[in-house]
């Protein structure tokens, strides 16, 4: 569906540790091409006033596990690995990609980051906190974020369901409207999610739930979760 180079793979399924086997994990090497350099596009939010958008839907109404089975959430919350994956739909992800590109080439988006690993809260929070200044010297930039309209129940899946087809943007406050229009005249589900504020903290407002990280302590969890593991071996 979207004529991608695939370079090589491979698939660990009897790979094991002292705690019994790992998980199948298949690999696929791919090759592309940015064919600017002014094209690549990084996950951090960049500037105080963008305006923060979602392409695709919220929250994908066919799936009835709502983006939650095999999840992260499921997981490091629950202890669990079970629920069938979220569907791909891969006439829907390659509208989705053709659009963002096309968004990128006109030089409207500053900051792209996908929701595929642990859904919408932490892609919004790798937004956030992932661009370093220096080795280990972060930039936080917080947001604050308006999920009211989103059409779904459950504040877990809404916030850390993996489904498919689903990409944060931000803007520059004056090309926003635009960008949206844009979107949207390409077949793409967009809508204005919110705003990069440069302040602390990651403010998430879903119907009656107000939600508040402080984004030192995300980037710390964030950022020195693998050293803490290594040195408990």
């Amino acid at each position: 569906a979207f004529g991608t180079p695939v370079t090589g793979g491979n698939v660990s399924l009897y790979n094991q540790n002292p705690a019994g086997a790992i998980d199948p994990t298949p690999t696929v090497g791919m090759v592309g091409l940015v064919e600017k350099p002014e094209h690549i596009t990084s996950q951090w939010f960049k500037d105080e006033g963008d305006a923060i958008f979602l392409l695709g839907q919220a929250v994908e109404s066919d799936d009835p596990l709502l983006g939650l089975g095999g999840s992260a959430l499921l997981q490091v919350e629950h202890g669990r690995k079970e629920g069938a994956p979220p569907p791909c739909d891969l006439a829907k992800e390659k509208t989705l990609h053709d659009a963002l590109l096309g968004l990128i080439e006109t030089g409207v988006v500053k900051s792209a980051h996908d929701c595929a690993e642990g859904g919408l809260a932490v892609a919004l929070a790798e937004g956030a906190i992932s661009e370093l200044t220096a080795r280990q010297t972060p930039r936080l930039t917080g947001a604050e974020i308006d999920l009211s309209e989103a059409e779904c129940e459950r504040l877990d899946a809404l916030l850390y369901g993996e489904a498919h087809g689903r990409v944060i943007i931000t803007t520059s406050e004056a090309e926003a409207g635009a960008a949206l229009d844009r979107a949207k005249l390409l077949g793409v589900p967009s809508a204005r999610i919110g705003t990069v504020t440069g302040s602390d903290t990651l403010d998430v407002k879903a119907g009656d739930n107000s939600l508040s990280w402080n984004l030192s302590d995300l980037h710390d969890v964030w950022w020195n979760t693998i050293a803490r593991v290594m040195d408990k071996k």
